[in-house]
């Protein structure tokens, strides 16, 4: 790897519009965790950091986010959030749009959501989203983790019930990701703003635009335990997954559920 292709703290810090202090590493055993433990620790102001590589990157139901090195985007966030904000888990629907509309201002306009947050691109998972909520001193803080796969190594195999994608096909390789750190950051930004002001309800129509699984047969399961089998029927206004079955429509709030398409 050549030093253009490492992150470049400079760069990242020249674009991003919020007050934010930036931290880059080589190695983290997770972006999310060092977050979590800068907080407990007293930190209580906007941070970012990203890390080249993670030993124990965490994905969603308590998988493991491979993270290889030098190739790939695995960055976090945090910020403070108001405890009687109403359907704060929505939110995780609305960074997984942030992050498709990132995608777009790239020319990559095909990529799509699968619920809660999973981006992919032709079917495959592409990016994904874990948001840990942690009340500290009284204060209730969102952080926010996100992987992007940039350029994958040949044969690499990623612990999903999904193949994986990447963005060197469309161009971008490991020294733009500087540059894409920042623009997503940006926008979750922007979009986490807005959700506090309009709530989910403002995202919903653009969420269903770009919905991987809408009209198709689906399973959702809960660890490996059926919980509805249906045809997918897009979002309501609180971000629940709509699932239509023989006995009507059913409501399911995103968690430990995984959405699957019907074999």
């Amino acid at each position: 790897m050549s030093s253009d292709d490492s992150l470049n703290l400079n760069l990242i810090k020249s674009m991003i519009k919020a007050e934010t202090e930036v931290f880059i590493f080589d190695e983290l055993e997770s972006t999310n965790q060092w977050l979590i433990e800068r907080l407990s620790g007293g930190a209580n102001h906007p941070l970012l950091c990203a890390a080249e590589s993670q030993n124990s990157g965490r994905g969603r139901s308590g998988r493991v986010w491979q993270s290889p090195a030098y190739c790939n985007i695995y960055m976090s966030f945090c910020r403070q959030i108001n405890h009687q904000q109403k359907n704060i888990t929505a939110i995780s629907l609305v960074m997984g749009l942030a992050i498709i509309r990132v995608l777009k201002n790239h020319g990559i306009a095909e990529a799509k959501l699968k619920w809660p947050n999973d981006i992919l691109l032709a079917g495959k998972k592409l990016a994904g989203v874990l948001i840990e909520a942690k009340k500290i001193d009284g204060v209730l803080y969102l952080v926010v983790g996100i992987g992007v796969n940039v350029q994958m190594p040949e044969g690499f195999e990623i612990d999903s019930d999904l193949s994986w994608s990447d963005l060197s096909a469309h161009g971008l390789l490991p020294k733009d990701r500087s540059r894409m750190i920042a623009m997503i950051y940006n926008e979750c930004q922007l979009m986490t703003e807005l959700f506090i002001d309009k709530g989910f309800a403002f995202f919903q129509e653009e969420w269903c635009s770009v919905d991987e699984y809408a009209g198709q047969e689906v399973v959702v399961m809960d660890q490996d335990k059926l919980v509805v089998a249906g045809v997918a029927a897009g979002v309501d206004e609180t971000g629940c997954l709509l699932v239509e079955t023989d006995t009507g429509q059913t409501k399911l709030v995103s968690g430990d559920l995984s959405l699957r398409k019907r074999r």
